[in-house]
């Protein structure tokens, strides 16, 4: 299903399906787009290529869309903030780019608070060697067979931290998208017939 048809019904359950909706279409780099002209209500716009968006306006929602990358939620008074992070992504630090992006509507990162939504864990996110090499030790271990498995919500943690926000800011879903049921949108699991899951955050005022 196509992201604003998903990203309406999620605003409609919560209540809040007259919020403008702005969405990427994501490209797993670390571009970010900082809405500054929200839609008019009820209406859904794209914004563009980007893998962060921000604001700092009131009545706005954002949005990503996930299938096994990390969606990640950014908050602090006046600004909200969302990325989506795959190992592409969090290889180039998509993380820090979103902290960043808050930081220029004046967010310091130290009064960020970040949530890691449901994503494929060190679990069953095996990866080949090319990609193993993109990341430090730590966020690597042999893998089962002959390749090697990636922590890559361990990744977006150390990043984030690096760019200044507190680790006890930051929470992290434990569920792992591939193992952890159909309840989950898992593109390792399903393939192509994978759903997508949608991240939002809203500044209401």
């Amino acid at each position: 299903m196509p992201t604003p048809f998903l990203a309406r019904r999620l605003a409609t359950v919560l209540g809040l399906g007259a919020l403008p909706i702005h969405w990427g279409k994501q490209v797993h780099g670390v571009a970010a787009s900082t809405v500054h002209d929200p839609a008019e209500p009820g209406h859904a716009v794209n914004v563009g290529e980007c893998d962060v968006l921000a604001s700092d306006r009131p009545g706005v929602a954002l949005v990503v869309q996930t299938a096994d990358c990390v969606p990640i939620l950014l908050s602090a008074t006046g600004t909200v903030g969302a990325a989506h992070a795959g190992w592409r992504g969090s290889a180039q630090n998509v993380a820090a780019s979103a902290v960043a992006a808050l930081r220029e509507l004046g967010a310091a990162p130290r009064t960020l608070r970040a949530w890691l939504g449901p994503s494929i864990g060190p679990c069953c996110y095996e990866v080949g060697g090319e990609v193993a090499a993109r990341f430090a030790g730590d966020f690597i271990r042999a893998g089962c067979s002959s390749g090697y498995r990636l922590d890559l919500r361990a990744v977006n943690v150390a990043q984030l931290e690096a760019a200044g926000v507190p680790r006890t800011a930051i929470s992290v879903h434990p569920a792992c998208t591939k193992c952890g049921g159909e309840r989950f949108a898992s593109y390792r699991r399903d393939g192509e017939r994978a759903g997508r899951m949608i991240a939002l955050i809203a500044r209401l005022a």
